[in-house]
């Protein structure tokens, strides 16, 4: 299965649509998102991709009910924890919001918060970051793909 990942939208609904191509492109089924969309607009973007939807709050993430209410079950306060393609998954914005306990249980801990796209082991969890798709902090708006059978991560820039 391949898994969209995106974070730190920080309201730019023009790279939020170029993610949402390019995810539509490559065929992501699910797409998870680790935080920081801002407004409840980014939102409204958001739930046009075409497929099931994971995501959690983040730090400039203030207008938490308006986006509860147009991302529905879809959105939580970190951690989250579900499964999907028989791998377990955490999300949280910053991995310092995920426990110990949680970490030594997960196959795949989804983060956001540092803008740098990174793939990192934190004994048994895989640790992805998909970078920001904002652009705002490192000059490159990134998001990723994740894929289920070999839990490999391709990292892309947006045009």
């Amino acid at each position: 299965m391949k898994i969209a990942l995106i974070s730190d939208t920080h309201d730019h609904t023009d790279r939020l649509s170029a993610a949402l191509e390019v995810f539509a492109a490559r065929r992501a089924e699910v797409l998870i998102h680790a935080g920081d969309m801002v407004a409840p607009f980014t939102a409204r973007g958001l739930i046009t991709f075409d497929g099931p939807i994971r995501a959690t709050f983040g730090n400039c993430d203030g207008e938490r009910t308006g986006l509860s209410n147009i991302l529905k079950k879809s959105i939580a306060a970190p951690p989250v924890t579900f499964e999907l393609a028989g791998r377990s998954f955490v999300l949280a914005h910053d991995i310092s919001q995920i426990p110990d306990a949680l970490l030594s249980t997960a196959d795949v801990a989804v983060v956001g918060h540092t803008h740098s796209p990174s793939r990192s082991q934190n004994g048994r969890a895989l640790v992805v970051n998909p970078g920001e798709c904002c652009g705002l902090v490192t000059g490159q708006s990134t998001v990723a793909l994740l894929d289920t059978d070999d839990l490999s991560m391709e990292v892309i820039s947006l045009p």
